[in-house]
Parts: structure tokens; sequence; C-alpha cells
């Protein structure tokens, strides 16, 4: 089942685990559904200077 605007969900993106909340999501080329989902703590990426707040995921990347 897919979440909606406002769930908390987790999800494995880029080799990293992460919990937010879904803001926002669409759906690309008509079948791959991604969600934007503002993070509870900032990951930081090695090839980031600065945290991240916000990432976009898709529906394969949330875990139940």
């Amino acid at each position: 089942m897919l979440p909606n605007i406002g769930d908390k969900v987790s999800a494995v993106h880029n080799g990293i685990t992460m919990v937010g909340t879904v803001t926002d999501w669409r759906c690309k080329y008509g079948t791959d559904i991604q969600f934007t989902v503002k993070l509870d703590v900032p990951v930081k990426y090695r090839w980031r200077d600065d945290p991240v707040h916000t990432v976009l995921i898709t529906d394969k990347e949330i875990m139940v």
C-alpha cells in the first residue's frame, strides 16, 4: 500500500536508511511513483558538503 501525503515512511535511499514525512508525490513516465520526503533527521552524503533535509524516493525504496 502506498503512503499518502502526511504519512510517516521509512526508506532505504542510496544505501542510507531514513525516516520522514511524505510532503508530495508524482508519477514519472506514467509508471514510476516518486515521493518527496522531509526527513526527521537530515542525512549527509559523501558527495555533498551540506546535510540533506528533503529527498525524492521511489515506491520501491519504501520499507514496510
